[in-house]
């Protein structure tokens, strides 16, 4: 559950930068106009602004930190469903929904400094927060600790953990409930490990892109001299702006750039996990 994500995420993180960048398009302004076209589109402008390091941008990091959630979202979610339900026969839908929440809202806890750095260090040199990316996962996580103290890691948890929860229990269930399909009509193996978790992924994406973007901003404001947030006061706040200011198209920013990573990256990781 850790190597397989972390496998997967060397051939996805330009497009999880695209979908960081792209989340944060436009912030808090009205018009509809985008500088770039779309998500093939911004990774062709980091690519020719950044080069290769610019489309794989914090991927150590990113790699660490696929590695350490997934050891608790995919790695604690079966042992949850037998610990509930046993081993007879297929769990019900609402224990397998109630283990994956349960996994990812556990990891999401835990590895939130991954999630913050990864955010940050993914932000071009323009963003206010882009500027300190050149110094390293460890330097930021340094400056951070010593501007807002520890607690400055674990800044934006509580929506991750709703991110991560609700993400899980699109993701693993219908992952889950499509190989008993699959397991009916094809045999077991990469092939079909890697359609179910096609359909899985892009579950995933329709229902966590808003949370995402939440995240995203709440990740990557500056903040006043108290410690506080420029731009938003929390994740309502931040809904609330977005949606009155935004509209309600720009929840799904960056959507087709975060299935660009999360559909390949999930096929991936469940085909690594199995051939492991």
């Amino acid at each position: 559950s850790a190597a397989g994500p972390a496998i997967a995420c060397i051939f996805t993180n330009p497009a999880d930068v695209a979908k960081t960048r792209l989340n944060l398009e436009r912030e808090l302004q009205k018009t509809t106009m985008s500088r770039t076209t779309g998500s093939v589109d911004m990774m062709r402008k980091t690519y020719a602004a950044e080069g290769l390091a610019g489309l794989q941008r914090g991927l150590p990091l990113a790699m660490a930190r696929e590695a350490s959630k997934n050891t608790f979202r995919i790695g604690l979610y079966q042992p949850l469903v037998d610990l509930v339900h046993g081993k007879q026969g297929p769990a019900p839908l609402s224990v397998l929904l109630g283990a994956s929440m349960m996994s990812g809202a556990i990891s999401a806890m835990i590895c939130n400094p991954f999630d913050l750095l990864k955010t940050r260090l993914q932000l071009d040199g323009t963003h206010a927060r882009g500027t300190a990316a050149g110094g390293g996962a460890i330097s930021m996580a340094a400056a951070i600790v010593r501007e807002e103290g520890l607690a400055g890691l674990w800044r934006g948890t509580g929506i991750s953990m709703v991110r991560s929860g609700v993400g899980a229990a699109a993701l693993l269930p219908t992952n889950s409930k499509l190989k008993e399909i699959a397991a009916r009509h094809m045999p077991a193996g990469p092939v079909s490990d890697g359609f179910c978790a096609l359909g899985a992924g892009a579950a995933n994406v329709a229902v966590i892109n808003p949370v995402d973007v939440l995240r995203t901003r709440l990740y990557s404001q500056p903040l006043n001299a108290a410690g506080k947030g420029v731009l938003y006061d929390g994740a309502l706040d931040a809904a609330s702006k977005i949606l009155q200011i935004e509209g309600a198209g720009a929840f799904y920013k960056g959507a087709t750039a975060h299935f660009l990573r999360v559909g390949p990256h999930t096929v991936l990781t469940f085909v690594f996990i199995g051939l492991l």
